[in-house]
């Protein structure tokens, strides 16, 4: 169970987008994959917009995104999940978090206490020691209508490993690590906790978008303003993004690659597609 979360932990960094609030709208064209071209580039590199946990009823990777990894000399991930250095790092900054109760008011510890039984079918005592952020990702999972998740990254982890494909990385785990410490201080983790039945629905929504490759629609149902603040929106989406469309055009001028990233990073103007095309760069969507 708690390698499960090590690794879902990890994906809250997607699922839980930012705020809309004072940003322009950039609609892109209903497509999960991008092509990304330029004329000092050997070979075009590819962008995947992934929803990182799904049922495995609802999930499928398209023809499209698999025909892209194969023409790819590498897949490129946000973080890369198969390096057992990398996870390792990661299990040791979450062995021993803060108590929840440690973190929480007694009227605050009490009524994330009731939504906790209400969902687990268990006490907010049998997870105390798991920490605000851990709880987060437990609850995240229970959104989902199912017991059986998939994710794209582990997919495509598996794909690369059976073709022998190099897997490489946007950024670190001790980079992760940092950005929800940034993040998510124990006020803010409570609030998006108690927002369980808010976020449950418009994920429900999202993931129904998704699946017709709705790349706009699907976001803006999970960026609203209620799941982020200030602060995690430059954090976790707008400083990510610079840094990625900074270091993304140096890594396509020495292979193909096949960039895994969460599909909250392509939109708006501070998306990457957005970003790269600023640099020069053609970005074009991959119809089915």
């Amino acid at each position: 169970m708690k390698q499960y979360l090590l690794r879902s932990a990890l994906f809250v960094l997607i699922l839980s987008f930012n705020s809309s609030q004072a940003q322009e709208k950039t609609n892109l064209e209903n497509s999960v994959l991008w092509k990304v071209e330029h004329t000092d580039l050997k070979q075009p590199s590819y962008i995947f917009g992934s929803f990182h946990f799904m049922c495995e009823k609802d999930f499928k990777i398209p023809k499209k995104v698999t025909e892209a990894f194969e023409n790819a000399e590498a897949l490129v991930l946000e973080v890369n999940l198969s390096d057992p250095d990398e996870m390792q790092i990661f299990q040791e900054s979450i062995s021993h978090p803060k108590k929840i109760s440690d973190e929480l008011s007694e009227q605050h510890y009490e009524k994330l206490d009731s939504l906790v039984n209400e969902v687990t079918g268990q006490s907010l005592e049998a997870y105390d020691s798991y920490g605000l952020s851990m709880l987060h990702s437990l609850m995240i999972t229970k959104m989902l209508p199912c017991a059986n998740l998939k994710s794209f990254e582990n997919e495509l982890t598996k794909m690369a490993a059976e073709s022998n494909k190099p897997i490489f990385s946007l950024e670190k785990a001790s980079q992760q690590i940092e950005i929800l410490k940034k993040t998510y201080h124990s006020a803010f983790a409570f609030k998006q906790i108690m927002l369980f039945e808010y976020y449950k629905k418009d994920l429900a929504g999202a993931t129904a978008a998704y699946k017709k490759e709705e790349l706009t629609h699907t976001v803006d149902l999970i960026m609203k303003e209620r799941y982020m603040d200030r602060n995690a929106m430059e954090v976790m989406q707008i400083e990510r993004n610079k840094s990625w469309a900074e270091k993304m055009p140096q890594m396509m001028h020495e292979k193909s690659n096949l960039f895994a990233v969460g599909a909250a990073h392509l939109v708006r103007e501070y998306g990457i597609i957005n970003l790269l095309r600023k640099k020069g760069y053609t970005v074009t969507p991959v119809k089915n």
